[in-house]
């Protein structure tokens, strides 16, 4: 038996009628028909009988054709998957939120192009809870976001690094040279956070509420640089990554009372399978260590 023997059997089931077979697959009639026979000879059964001129399945047949369109369904869709293969071979697509890809990924894709001169790799930039749903659409090959128990329920994921979350202020801010603060103490200061669809913006709001203060909200913004100048004006603060306000000489980190350390990881699906390259930047990760 043979997938050529099969997508003629398939045909013929779907039209009743070896002419018109032949002429959707651009054989002739005879080729067909001593396809049928074959199957029927091999297998030691009748597949077909005629009624109305037309053919009708017989039990047997009816059995064979549920096997066959299976068979031909999966071999379908390995056909496209090997395609797709190809067509993305050389290239990683990447989902990672905006304030870790400044601290993380200029080292860490300098580091694998040195490696892997001849793989793109696609940056896209996006919140921690939209990098989750580009991973399980299959939009990203892979993924960057903080890790929580719904993260590690859910994916693959491999530790990237630890960060820490302090309060930011411009050095002329009134509250530049505290040592430390709680979420309590900025009940009267405006804040400016990131976007919705930021793990940040959640984590955040739910700390503010555990102290019953409903935070006074400057600005919501996923653009660092645009955060970074209206802390410059010194009348409010953000809540950044440790490794990214210290970068700039002109922000003060302020630590919390009770230090937030978050782990940051790559994540992928469980459910899809990886391309190569996708599986070697993984393997890179892996030896990778921030600095």
């Amino acid at each position: 038996m043979k997938l050529l023997q099969m997508r003629y059997f398939q045909t013929v089931c779907r039209y009743g009628s070896i002419t018109k077979a032949a002429e959707e697959l651009f054989v002739s009639q005879p080729t067909i028909s001593f396809c049928l026979k074959e199957l029927e000879e091999e297998f030691g059964v009748k597949l077909f009988h005629r009624r109305h001129n037309r053919l009708m399945l017989t039990v047997e047949g009816q059995f064979f054709l549920d096997k066959v369109n299976y068979i031909l369904k999966s071999v379908d869709a390995l056909t496209t998957q090997m395609k797709d293969m190809g067509n993305n071979h050389n290239h990683v697509k990447i989902a990672v939120p905006a304030m870790i890809s400044t601290f993380l990924f200029p080292q860490m894709f300098n580091a694998y192009t040195q490696i892997y001169p001849n793989v793109e790799l696609e940056m896209l930039e996006t919140g921690s809870l939209q990098t989750r749903k580009l991973v399980d659409a299959n939009s990203v090959d892979l993924g960057v976001t903080i890790l929580d128990n719904f993260v590690s329920d859910s994916y693959n994921m491999l530790p990237l690094v630890s960060t820490e979350l302090v309060f930011c202020v411009s050095k002329r801010h009134r509250l530049a040279q505290r040592k430390h603060i709680s979420f309590g103490e900025l009940a009267d200061e405006h804040i400016i956070i990131f976007k919705a669809d930021s793990y940040q913006n959640i984590f955040i709001k739910r700390a503010f509420s555990e102290v019953n203060v409903e935070p006074k909200i400057l600005l919501y913004s996923s653009q660092l640089y645009t955060i970074k100048q209206f802390l410059g004006y010194g009348n409010a603060g953000a809540f950044l990554y440790r490794q990214v306000a210290e970068t700039d000489s002109d922000l003060v980190c302020i630590p919390l009372d009770q230090p937030i350390i978050q782990e940051i990881v790559l994540i992928w699906s469980k459910s899809s399978s990886l391309y190569s390259d996708s599986e070697n930047f993984i393997q890179f990760a892996k030896q990778y260590r921030y600095k």
